[in-house]
C-alpha cells in the first residue's frame, strides 16, 4: 500500500471496473427501455371504416382505414370520398343531381372536445389523409356522409333543398390499442 492511500492498487482497480460495468449495464438497460416502448407505441391497429349517403341511388361513400395508435390518443385516417355520377356512369335513374358529397369523421374522447375532419367529392373520388391526435384515448370514432347543394349553389338559396345524410356509422377502438 502506497503512503496517503487506504486501499491497494489492484482493489481499487477492480472497485473502478466494477463502477465502469455498473453504470455500463444500467445506460444499457435505461436505454433498452424506452426502444421498448417506443415499438409498442409504433404499433398501428388498421380498421376498414365505410358509409353511404343512404341515397335510392348509390350518389356519395366514402371508404378508407383507420389507423389505431397504442392508446388511441391518435388514430390516422387515410380514404376515398365519391359522388355520383362519375366519368362512365351511365344509368339515367342516377344522373347529375347538383349536390356535392359531404363526408363528416368525428372523434370523441371523455373531457374532450370533438374533433372533425370534413371531406368533399363533386363528381369525382378524391383520395385523403388525415389525423385525429386528442390528449385522452378516442372512445369512438363516428362517419356520416351527406348530399348538399355545393357554396356557392346555382340556386337561390331560398329554393336549396335540406341536405340528405345517410346513417352514422361507429367505430371503437381495437381491444388490442391499450
Amino acid at each position: 500500500m502506497s503512503p496517503g492511500r487506504l486501499l491497494p492498487r489492484t482493489v481499487g482497480a477492480a472497485v473502478l471496473l466494477a463502477v465502469v460495468l455498473l453504470a455500463g449495464g444500467l445506460t444499457a438497460a435505461a436505454s433498452a427501455q424506452p426502444a421498448t416502448d417506443r415499438a409498442v407505441e409504433d404499433v398501428i391497429i388498421p380498421q376498414p371504416f365505410a358509409a353511404d349517403s343512404g341515397d335510392q341511388c348509390p350518389m356519395g361513400s366514402i371508404e378508407g382505414l383507420l389507423g389505431w395508435h397504442a392508446g388511441a390518443r391518435l388514430v390516422e385516417v387515410t380514404g376515398t370520398v365519391t359522388d355520383h355520377p362519375l366519368p362512365g356512369d351511365t344509368d339515367p335513374a342516377c344522373a347529375e343531381d347538383g349536390r356535392e358529397t359531404v363526408a363528416m369523421l368525428n372523434a370523441f374522447a371523455p373531457g374532450v372536445a370533438p374533433q372533425r375532419i370534413i371531406q368533399r367529392a363533386n363528381d369525382g373520388q378524391r383520395a385523403f389523409k388525415a389525423s385525429f391526435a386528442l390528449p385522452a384515448p378516442v372512445q369512438r370514432v363516428t362517419v356520416q356522409v351527406c348530399r348538399d347543394i355545393p357554396v356557392p349553389s346555382r340556386l337561390p338559396v331560398h329554393s336549396n333543398p335540406p341536405p340528405r345524410c345517410g346513417a352514422v356509422q361507429t367505430y371503437q377502438p381495437p381491444t388490442t390499442t391499450g
